[in-house]
């Protein structure tokens, strides 16, 4: 357990890296200012990150928000803030509140390298950070009350040092680790789901949900770039599949590739678009054609947000993750069979179920609680590696994972598969 502390506490670097060439002033400049260890037991880990932060300009931030963190490749869940916090040009102002990072020791453990990780001097670490501020008082009425800036932060962190104690357990051999975790994380998963909780979760869907890969290739930047995105859905009835929006097009929802696209000359390739529809093993796998999807799709809702590049805050739009046009049903060939029992989320919050990328790792636990707005809020953000998972509970599906902290609901799912769009199969293509 002292390699998952050690990975949880390289957050605690500083998120910036050293300038490449002069640039412009940043907009917001972060720094942690310490981290420290809120609760540790055998299945997870809490660190809290107290967070600093430099602004270019007066500026009052209302929320900051994390999502996509990894160090290395264990992903670490970081809880949003909320307040007013004002900035002034040049100071640095250390946010009272304290970030909460959460680690689960199964995905930590699982990592099939990480006795080379501990012992590194750095670990590498990425996070998508959101910020919403109050917009200047001579703006509001073009722009709103607040606007958003988004940036993709890629930073290595060092490692660093811990309790005496700990300090000799990271010193085991490279041996003696990879043993404890091949024997440790199938203890962890399987404590898990052996719970009777779990198991009636996992039996009853865990067939149901697939999962999505798309590949696809940006050129005529100042590099061509190969990104392939895995993302989960759910087969609805036996004919019909759902998921987000963004696992089909997600150069749409991705600050990095808005910037490239939109800011500078790069384009997708076309022609280069792949999407492949794998399931358990039990159906075979479909090849998704995305120009003739993307044809067929409704326009896709967007927001204005700042980018934070090296040449200062630039306007992009991004599309909206929880839109209704974000929600995607796809239909392979005529119904012959019946949906997924579902049922709307009423009353007090409940523990809701979600899957995972990871599906040997098991599943999930959140707070579900209805909004105002007819969805799903999500008192206890998930990983990105959730995006698209059905939300379960009593028995039921009860929404689909749209964002960390927001789902659609049953109802709006069983809305967009009766209008799901009709695709053919290519299951040469995909391999069968």
């Amino acid at each position: 357990m002292a390699a998952l502390l050690t990975i949880a506490l390289a957050l605690s670097a500083r998120t910036h890296a050293a300038p490449e060439t002069v640039a412009a002033e940043p907009l917001f400049e972060p720094r942690v200012v310490d981290a420290r260890v809120e609760g540790f037991t055998l299945e997870k880990m809490n660190v809290s990150l107290q967070i600093a932060v430099r602004a270019s300009r007066d500026v009052t931030i209302r929320t900051l928000t994390f999502s996509d963190g990894f160090v290395e490749r264990v992903p670490v869940v970081i809880a949003p803030l909320e307040g007013e916090w004002p900035l002034h040009r040049g100071q640095e102002f250390v946010i009272p509140n304290r970030v909460q990072v959460t680690a689960l020791a199964r995905d930590a453990l699982g990592t099939a390298d990480l006795g080379e990780i501990v012992r590194r001097a750095a670990v590498d670490a990425t996070v998508t950070v959101e910020l919403t501020f109050n917009t200047p008082w001579h703006a509001r009425l073009f722009r709103g009350a607040t606007e958003v800036a988004v940036t993709d932060v890629a930073f290595s962190a060092p490692m660093p040092s811990v309790p005496a104690m700990l300090q000799s357990l990271a010193g085991l051999s490279a041996g003696m680790l990879d043993f404890v975790t091949k024997q440790a994380a199938p203890f962890l998963v399987a404590r898990q789901n052996d719970r009777p909780e779990n198991r009636a979760v996992v039996d009853r869907f865990g067939r149901a949900v697939a999962t999505v890969e798309t590949d696809y290739t940006i050129e005529g930047g100042p590099e061509t770039v190969r990104r392939s995105v895995r993302t989960l859905g759910l087969w609805w009835t036996p004919a019909t599949y759902c998921t987000t929006r963004e696992a089909f097009e997600p150069w749409r929802y991705s600050a990095t590739d808005g910037v490239l696209l939109q800011l500078g000359s790069a384009r997708v390739r076309e022609g280069d678009t792949t999407a492949r529809i794998r399931s358990d093993g039990r159906r075979p796998p479909v090849q998704i054609d995305l120009a003739a999807l993307g044809r067929q799709l409704p326009r896709a809702a967007e927001r204005g947000v700042y980018a934070l590049t090296k040449d200062g805050p630039r306007r992009i739009r991004l599309a909206n993750r929880t839109a209704a046009s974000a929600l995607v049903c796809l239909r392979f060939e005529d119904e012959t069979g019946t949906a997924l029992p579902f049922a709307d989320r009423q009353g007090a919050p409940e523990p809701v179920a979600a899957f995972t990328l990871n599906r040997a790792s098991g599943l999930v636990w959140t707070e579900a609680a209805p909004a105002a707005d007819a969805s799903i809020v999500l008192r206890t953000p998930v990983h990105r590696q959730s995006l698209g998972s059905p939300l379960v509970a009593r028995g039921a599906v009860v929404g689909l994972i749209a964002s960390p902290d927001a789902a659609w609901t049953a109802r709006a799912v069983a809305a967009a598969a009766a209008r799901a769009v009709r695709v053919g199969v290519d299951r040469a293509a995909a391999g069968v």
